[in-house]
């Protein structure tokens, strides 16, 4: 590994865990324990609704919602502590190679940036951002910084410009984060007319929209790997591998973990 990347590794470790212990030393506050409890086993559960981005070896799960529920109800500690969980699982859950206790830390640093930046930025405008407009911003943050963190890795191992690998590895998710958004909108509006109970219910819009993701990507690697004729299949297999070669990182790199 190239001695930059293990700086840089190390730079987004040291802070990120710093801003959660300090969050977290700043005094944990909650205004309705089983609320947060339902939150919390919701969002580890959403863990488990990874997605396998192209040319990578991280994934991209259902979890960021939680956060954005996060940002508009609960508090910066509450947030980051279900964050972090979440992160976690998502690392742990099914995974052919399990992670190294680096590329955990590394997530978890990225993760806390993120979800500290994205807080602290909404709550500027509005002290209860529940308003859709707030809502995008959040997301909006959150998408920018933690695909950023995890594209500069990636461009530090292969050599490659930052903005060329998040261009080709994370661009194309950042309608999944905005249709996210407006559903938390839907969720925190449902919270404050009929409860927070039955505000779960568009959690299943989520599930369609995840599921959507994935038979697209199924779809688009069967695409490529399944041309019509020797011909085609030999283009399509040199076509996904010249894309796998561009994007991958290497065998020591952080597992990207991207909400």
């Amino acid at each position: 590994m190239p001695r930059n990347a293990k700086i840089y590794i190390a730079c987004v470790i040291t802070l990120g865990l710093g801003l959660l212990a300090l969050s977290l030393a700043a005094g944990w506050e909650t205004r309705d324990a089983v609320r947060y409890t339902a939150y919390l086993g919701l969002a580890l559960i959403a863990s488990t609704w990874k997605v396998k981005l192209p040319g990578m070896q991280g994934t991209m799960s259902v979890n960021f919602l939680f956060i954005l529920i996060g940002v508009a109800e609960l508090s910066i500690g509450e947030t980051l502590v279900l964050a972090s969980l979440a992160t976690i699982v998502q690392c742990q859950w099914r995974t052919k190679k399990r992670p190294t206790l680096v590329q955990v830390l590394f997530n978890l640093g990225a993760i806390s940036l993120s979800v500290y930046a994205s807080y602290r930025v909404t709550h500027l405008f509005s002290a209860t951002p529940e308003a859709p407009v707030y809502l995008a911003i959040a997301a909006a943050v959150f998408f920018t910084i933690n695909t950023g963190l995890v594209s500069q890795v990636l461009a530090l191992l292969d050599g490659k410009r930052l903005f060329d690998v998040w261009r080709n590895c994370h661009l194309w998710t950042f309608p999944y984060y905005l249709a996210g958004a407006a559903i938390t909108a839907l969720m925190c509006t449902a919270n404050r007319t009929i409860g927070w109970k039955q505000s779960l219910l568009p959690l299943a819009l989520m599930y369609l929209l995840y599921t959507h993701y994935r038979i697209y990507l199924s779809e688009r690697l069967a695409l490529l790997t399944n041309g019509s004729g020797a011909s085609g299949l030999s283009n399509a297999i040199g076509s996904l591998a010249a894309r796998v070669a561009e994007t991958r990182p290497e065998n020591s790199a952080p597992k990207p973990a991207t909400s």
